[in-house]
């Protein structure tokens, strides 16, 4: 199912990597001789530290201790024009967000083709022994016309949602419901995650929070092709997830395209 409309705001693939024995110091050099590529692509950057502080004494009251002072780099993040890509590398860590934008709508499609060439780059120059997890994230906002009396039956647009009485307990004012899914067709869990978020009020409207985060565990290899796989299998999983988790009146809310007209 396509949509004119659709809800999603945000689209990233992360994966985190088991690093060789011979693993090269996570540092400034090594990450720009990374980055180097993709400079015209994404020109604008940011480096994360962090500082690490440790003090030895011999004694509880002994105050002549001595300070070790650690800086450490975090993450690099570098981004396009309208921060609409962005790229971020840590140690044994790599992520690529597609977010929406003016000209742009995010899909799995568009990360995976804008990930892959981040991904060979990183095997080639930081030379990993395998990738451990590969995880495929989706960030969506769905915004529910308010009707006139200020409620909705949230079952009537998530209809595994659970729903409170509104006697004895009155009107909910915040809503947050977490799952946790063994999926059926790849190992690794999928987390998903419902909740109100706040909206303009011009907008009259209640506004969800809706995350997907399906992790393909225990993959164990830098055969790229097989990785891709199993991010495609997540993906269809996914999406066979979001028609199923949404009432067709919410669905309705994307302006579903008649694919059958279209054909």
């Amino acid at each position: 199912m396509k949509f004119n409309k659709p809800p999603v705001v945000e689209v990233w693939i992360s994966l985190d990597f088991e690093p060789n024995q011979q693993k090269q110091q996570f540092d400034l050099e090594l990450v720009k001789k990374y980055l180097e590529p993709f400079r015209e692509e994404l020109p604008k950057g940011e480096v994360a530290r962090e500082r690490e502080f440790e003090i030895h004494t011999s004694s509880p009251n002994d105050e002549s201790g001595t300070l070790q002072i650690r800086d450490r780099i975090q993450h690099f993040r570098q981004w396009d024009e309208t921060r609409s890509h962005i790229l971020q590398v840590g140690d044994d860590k790599l992520s690529f967000h597609v977010l929406k934008s003016a000209k742009e709508t995010p899909s799995y499609g568009k990360a995976r083709q804008a990930a892959q060439p981040k991904l060979e780059a990183y095997v080639d120059v930081f030379q990993p022994s395998a990738i451990q997890h590969a995880t495929l994230h989706y960030l969506d906002i769905i915004d529910i016309p308010l009707p006139d009396t200020g409620k909705i039956d949230l079952q009537d647009y998530f209809p595994y949602a659970s729903d409170l009485p509104e006697l004895p307990f009155g009107t909910i004012s915040a809503f947050e419901q977490k799952f946790r899914i063994a999926c059926p067709v790849d190992d690794g869990p999928l987390f998903m995650r419902l909740q109100t978020t706040p909206a303009p009020e011009e907008l009259s409207v209640l506004r969800f929070r809706l995350e997907w985060h399906k992790q393909s565990s225990d993959v164990n290899t830098l055969v790229l092709d097989q990785v891709w796989k199993r991010m495609d299998i997540a993906h269809d999983y996914m999406r066979e997830c979001f028609t199923t988790a949404l009432s067709q009146t919410t669905l309705d809310l994307f302006d579903p395209i008649n694919e059958e007209k279209n054909s």
